[in-house]
């Protein structure tokens, strides 16, 4: 271990200061309420919510990089926030890591320091996948580690909608020795966060930005074409099959327009235009992603595909719906 990490003593649990709260007490942000068509989005995503939560801002604010998401082939665009929307609304940067030691004498400094660990790692250590992958199967996911006790063996982290605590044999396969090392970043401010108007005004910005970057043809129209030219065989295959090719489609689709519809219900919240046309063409959308991936179930359990594709007709239109009303809204201010 190098002479810097070393100054760490391993029998001291180093908490991050910077968080408000215990995982004890955590309450997830309202964006992951239960009453939500999708509470949950994606790994990522779902922990830049409850990070930005953590630290008493709005993660409403981040969310109109969802405008960009695209069919790209075999699957809906896999959404992350911008690193640069991040810097410009809440003056956090996102860092790489360098792992030249091990990742958790790493993640030691980082949270002396306050600062977030984001990394992948395997969810069957993850006690809060229970029923799911938890001592099931190997999964990626990323996780926030906010704090760690080495001694204790136990980790305080962020992950999907919650924040958590692990101990024991999951902490000790969290930090695996002699695997290959995890991709890793930190989380550091840069500047101050924005608030009041200034955020809003900012906000509104990046939507602007994000709508002049967004497809040009329709995605959902993509998706139901590529779904067409499948075979019978493709929905005859496991349960497995249907849970993976779900997770990337209509998961990423609902989850991805739900969060917008929030982010234009804010922007008109907080005085920034009238999206409630938008928003709620957006939240339709959602809900017709849900209601498609439960006919795409069906299918699975027939084994045909007869009529599924025309099923997304509705979410087609939902999505022009959309874009016709953001983009009157936005001419309108």
């Amino acid at each position: 271990m190098s002479a810097a990490l070393a100054q760490l003593p391993r029998d001291v649990a180093i908490e991050a200061p910077r968080t408000e709260t215990s995982a004890a007490r955590f309450t997830p942000h309202a964006l992951h309420a239960p009453d939500r068509t999708w509470p949950e989005t994606n790994c990522y995503v779902d922990l830049w919510i409850e990070l930005l939560h953590v630290r008493g801002l709005a993660p409403e604010a981040m969310l109109g990089f969802t405008l960009r998401q695209d069919f790209e082939g075999d699957q809906f665009t896999f959404f992350k926030p911008k690193a640069a929307d991040l810097e410009a609304l809440y003056g956090l940067e996102i860092l790489e890591l360098a792992l030249y030691e091990d990742l958790e004498s790493h993640s030691l400094v980082q949270a002396a320091r306050g600062l977030p660990v984001l990394v992948e790692v395997n969810a069957y250590f993850l006690p809060d996948t229970a029923g799911t992958t938890y001592r099931r199967e190997a999964s990626k996911t990323t996780i926030g580690i906010l704090a760690l006790d080495p001694a204790r063996r136990r980790l305080d982290y962020l992950h999907n909608a919650g924040r958590f605590t692990l101990e024991g044999e999951d902490y000790d396969g969290i930090f695996a020795r002699g695997e290959l090392l995890p991709y890793a970043e930190f989380v550091k401010p840069c500047g101050p966060a924005l608030a009041g108007s200034a955020l809003t005004d900012a906000a509104l910005t990046l939507l602007r930005r994000h709508r002049a970057q967004a497809p040009e043809a329709n995605p959902v129209a993509a998706f139901r074409a590529a779904l067409a030219a499948k075979e019978d065989a493709f929905v005859q295959r496991p349960l497995s099959a249907f849970h993976a090719y779900a997770f990337n489609t209509t998961r990423q689709l609902g989850a991805n327009f739900e969060l917008l519809g929030s982010h234009l219900a804010w922007l008109e919240a907080e005085g920034a235009g009238s999206f409630g046309m938008a928003a709620a063409a957006a939240t339709r959308l959602a809900q017709e992603a849900k209601a498609f991936q439960f006919q795409l179930a069906r299918a699975y359990a027939r084994g045909r595909l007869a009529g599924l594709p025309e099923r997304l007709a509705a979410a087609e239109a939902s999505y022009a719906a959309l874009f016709d009303a953001l983009d009157r809204a936005l001419a309108a201010g």
